[in-house]
């Protein structure tokens, strides 16, 4: 099961965003099918039910840093069934949530589905009660006009929080494979040596030309089978490298962090240096028998 799961791991972000939003969608049916919601949501209980959820699925996300460590200890599938089913969760409370504020409104559940729809659910905050339903019991002016705005400007700062914990997780790489021998593994028996090489190609490419330092440049990285094409250039002229060179890049492309498992499966990395004029300096072809000199 480890192996399905690398594989999800694996995909594209769109897929996986994908994949969430499915999750949710199934909760919410879920919830559907589970739950009779008997209880009626006021306008702002509503707006901090669904504050406390977006921050919960925030915070919970934190969760797949911890996914070298669960790959170690053989729990990889339990963590990603954990972290994935809380996509579910957020779905179903979403739905409870909805529906609670449709009774409220309508007095039925018929309503609970605009709160799937961006914009849509917006209906459920602003919408007032219909006359058919029996009024409540009146509220006192202190609690309509101090206590419900305090409550919707701390529901609005949670919201507000929520997205700010959003962004972090934007920024920053969820794990290191690296960090795990474990899930290098698992990794490395998932995929090919030319889907390794390809999805490498695909994230670097998306980020060239990459400074490497102040007359070196990546401008390009490309797969070809078991062959890492990666083209550098130089911004000043000169006629070669010193000879221990080659040895330096084997170093480096031979680190556990780099391609290390890929040239072990045979993999060639194969770099070129080019001047400003265009022509080609030097190319050289690291393969695991350079790791071993």
């Amino acid at each position: 099961m480890d192996h399905f799961f690398i594989k999800l791991l694996l995909l594209e972000e769109s897929a996986i965003i994908g994949v969430a939003i499915l999750l949710m969608v199934v909760g919410g049916l879920l919830a559907a099918r589970i739950f009779d919601v008997g209880v009626a949501f006021r306008r702002v209980t509503y707006l901090w039910w669904i504050a406390g959820l977006y921050l919960l699925l925030m915070l919970s996300q934190f969760g797949w840093s911890a996914v070298p460590a669960a790959a170690d200890a053989g729990l990889l599938s339990a963590l990603v069934i954990m972290l994935l089913g809380t996509f579910a969760l957020f779905g179903a409370g979403i739905y409870y949530g909805s529906a609670a504020r449709s009774n409220d409104i309508g007095g039925d559940t018929s309503r609970a589905w605009l709160g799937f729809v961006p914009f849509a659910n917006l209906w459920l905050i602003f919408s007032g009660r219909k006359d058919v339903i029996p009024s409540r019991a009146p509220r006192s002016k202190v609690a309509r006009w101090v206590l419900d705005p305090m409550l919707v400007i701390g529901a609005l700062f949670i919201v507000a929080f929520s997205q700010g914990v959003e962004e972090v997780l934007e920024d920053t790489p969820a794990y290191d494979v690296a960090d795990s021998q474990a899930l290098v593994d698992l990794i490395n028996q998932s995929q090919t040596l030319e889907e390794s090489f390809e999805m490498e190609a695909e994230a670097s490419g998306s980020q060239v030309p990459i400074r490497i330092d102040d007359i070196t440049t990546l401008t390009d990285i490309r797969a070809d089978g078991r062959t890492l094409h990666m083209r550098y250039d130089i911004a000043q002229q000169i006629s070669g490298f010193r000879p221990g060179f080659e040895a330096t890049l084997a170093i480096q492309f031979c680190d556990p962090e780099m391609f290390a498992a890929d040239l072990g499966r045979g993999g060639t990395i194969a770099i070129e240096y080019y001047g400003p004029d265009g022509r080609l300096i030097q190319g050289y072809e690291i393969t695991q028998s350079d790791c071993n000199a």
